[in-house]
């Protein structure tokens, strides 16, 4: 089974290369989804069906890399307040308000601060009136701005 593995991986990182990972950890990652949806497939497949292995492992490999971004995207949204300093990238929540950008919206500062204070994205939608999917959007937005301007 090994030697299946290796002998595919190209295939993997084929697959891998289309999702354009931003780091190298990041391409790590989708390469071992990538390697789990590929033994699936390996497992899975039967030559009597008459189809070559490569059509038929692309879906199993992209989609354990799918699951794989949806994981890592859940664990970015559901932080504890407490890391609000360090998924900012900032190390001193006493100098925390200093280094946010003046770029944010009110909108974004409001969000920022909720959550500093222990608010989950339901109870800050109820809050400000607005769709949970639109706060976290906002959230986003503002992490990403507070990280340009920090890590400038």
């Amino acid at each position: 089974m090994d030697e299946l593995i290796e002998k595919h991986m190209g295939l993997v990182i084929s697959i891998v290369n289309r999702f354009g990972p931003k780091n190298q950890t990041e391409k790590d990652d989708y390469i071992q989804a990538g390697r789990i949806g590929l033994w699936k497939a390996l497992t899975k497949f039967s030559k009597t069906g008459g189809s070559k292995f490569s059509p038929y492992a692309w879906n199993p490999i992209k989609w354990e890399i799918i699951k794989e971004i949806r994981s890592a995207k859940s664990k970015c949204d559901s932080i504890n307040p407490e890391d609000c300093e360090h998924y900012c990238g900032i190390r001193s929540s006493a100098h925390f308000w200093e280094l946010i950008p003046s770029s944010l919206t009110t909108a974004e500062r409001q969000v920022i601060q909720l959550r500093r204070e222990g608010y989950n994205f339901k109870e800050i939608s109820c809050e400000l009136d607005c769709h949970r999917s639109r706060i976290k959007k906002i959230f986003q937005s503002a992490i990403c701005k507070i990280r340009e301007t920090n890590n400038e």
